[in-house]
């Protein structure tokens, strides 16, 4: 017979408290998963925070199952810790870890935590991966307290939304084209060609203008025959130590500054 979960809940605590005879306590289990609540769409619909793949926790007292419930995750580290029903005397029981094969649809954040949708998600064949042993005392809550054993797939329900759009990056400014080298230097050889030419040709006059500032040479010699001196016996002194000989003319240059004859 295929109970809903709430029925099969319920039978199983009548068989837990027939099988255990002692009264039945809350227990809670320490460290669940914890899934924030998030948003999908885009109308940012809020969702409750939720495992995707819930995990089903069976407690076993030999072969016959105690209790038996399914964790979705807290969704704050606030919300108070799930729990599960054990009778408080010395016993010892088996804890039975599996996770379900179908992902738990997310919920909207408006519905209450046990409304009719909590009975309807189907866990499909759950898969056991790990078993632990619980030795409780009686009138030891401590030792009645359960540790949540991680599943394969522990990932939670995240928001969907689309990444932000990252705004454009500023185009780069355009490189200038580099003056070209080889076309620089025939025009420095042609301006230096120039400037040489300038050079010399002020050169030029500056040679032009200091041959005709320079004076005429007075003092060049005319022609010897015309500058040469007179008949030394007409005008030339005697020597009186020589018994009247003529006595030769001094070895000086003609004055330059003679005034030429027949002029």
């Amino acid at each position: 017979m295929n109970l809903r979960p709430g029925a099969r809940a319920l039978a199983l605590l009548l068989l837990s408290s027939a099988a255990c005879g002692g009264p039945l306590t809350p227990s809670p289990i320490e460290g669940e998963p914890v899934c924030p609540d998030f948003e999908i769409g885009a109308t940012h619909a809020p969702m409750r925070g939720s495992l995707r793949f819930p995990v089903t926790l069976t407690v076993r007292a030999g072969k016959n199952p105690i209790t038996r419930t399914t964790l979705t995750g807290r969704r704050s580290n606030d919300d108070p810790a799930s729990r599960v029903l054990l009778a408080d005397e010395d016993a010892e029981y088996e804890l039975e870890w599996a996770q379900c094969e179908n992902q738990r649809a997310p919920r909207a954040r408006t519905l209450a935590r046990d409304t009719k949708d909590t009975a309807e998600y189907a866990c499909g064949n759950a898969t056991v991966y790990k078993t632990d042993k619980l030795v409780t005392r009686k009138g030891d809550a401590a030792s009645r307290t359960v540790r949540f054993a991680a599943p394969p797939k522990s990932e939670c329900w995240e928001s969907e939304l689309p990444a932000a759009e990252t705004p454009p990056a500023l185009p780069a400014a355009p490189d200038l084209p580099q003056p070209d080298a080889s076309a620089a230097e025939p025009a420095a050889a042609a301006d230096g060609g120039a400037a040489g030419a300038s050079a010399a040709g002020a050169s030029a006059d500056a040679g032009a203008a200091g041959a005709s500032a320079a004076p005429v040479d007075a003092g060049a010699p005319r022609d010897a025959g015309a500058g040469a001196p007179r008949d030394a016996g007409a005008g030339a002194p005697r020597d009186a130590g020589a018994g009247g000989a003529v006595k030769p003319p001094p070895a000086v240059a003609a004055d330059a500054g003679a005034i030429p004859q027949g002029s």
